[in-house]
């Protein structure tokens, strides 16, 4: 689990994050609002164990180690970081990303292999440029899987390829709660969906954000639960409980620029 409470960071001019606190377990994906492309990346690097904290604590399994941390923990698709670069094709940054990634000694898999392995051989030799929104979602999760080592993912603002959140929310959830291999995933972003029943976390809020909205049947709504009463670790919600997916095809979420002026405008 991980677990970080009243964290900041200092930019070279005035702060990058002001205190924020979360928890996010393996099996579950956290929603994460922070305005501004600068403290979403720098969000993803110190929850990563990338970038040290100017203040609070972060632990994982109860461990504060950085070093620890980062042995367990990979940042997704981070713009100017590691997101795919616009001279490169799908083959060549699949290559690249695997090449980071643990295998056994000389078996790590050639691009091409591992595309059609993954349904993906349709992207093969494409150029960054010629991707889809949703082909590029399709990618980073699938490369997201790959990574055995990887128990917590950090996704940075995945909503910046899509104007639906119903095209990526479902396929993060479902990393996370990979029955093989459960995951912590949080997805850092300038705008939560108001159709995302699930964890959320808002930069700035040292409280811990909010646990999950859980529908109540005797009232007849929905119950947001606090952050200090999570469900039992026996309970993993479904994505219909945790996701209005038929009310989010229809509904066009703002991107890029426009998310960030959304979010701040909301704020």
């Amino acid at each position: 689990m991980l677990h970080a409470e009243n964290i900041t960071a200092k930019g070279r001019h005035a702060p990058l994050i002001q205190r924020t606190s979360l928890d996010v377990a393996p099996g579950e994906l956290l929603l994460l609002q922070a305005s501004g492309q600068l403290t979403r990346t720098a969000l993803a690097l110190v929850l990563t164990g990338r970038m040290k904290p100017e203040s609070g604590s972060i632990t994982w399994n109860e461990d504060s180690s950085r070093k620890n941390l980062r042995r367990h923990a990979s940042i997704v698709d981070a713009p100017e970081l590691n997101e795919m670069e616009k001279h490169m094709r799908v083959r060549d940054y699949v290559s690249e990303m695997l090449s980071y990634m643990p295998h056994p000694f000389l078996q790590r898999p050639h691009s091409g292999r591992w595309l059609e392995e993954n349904g993906l051989a349709d992207l093969n030799n494409l150029w960054d440029e010629q991707l889809t929104g949703e082909q590029r979602i399709r990618l980073m999760t699938a490369l997201a899987r790959h990574n055995s080592g990887a128990d917590l993912l950090v996704f940075d603002t995945p909503s910046r390829h899509t104007h639906y959140s119903v095209t990526w929310i479902p396929r993060l959830l479902e990393l996370a709660q990979d029955e093989e291999h459960p995951r912590a995933v949080i997805a850092v972003v300038p705008h939560v969906s108001d159709k995302w029943y699930g964890p959320v976390a808002i930069e700035g809020d040292p409280q811990g954000g909010r646990g999950p909205d859980i529908a109540d049947e005797e009232e007849g709504g929905r119950h947001r639960q606090p952050a200090e009463d999570p469900l039992p670790p026996t309970r993993m919600l479904s994505l219909e409980e945790l996701f209005d997916l038929e009310a989010a095809a229809e509904e066009i979420e703002p991107e890029g620029d426009d998310a960030d002026q959304t979010a701040e405008n909301e704020n």
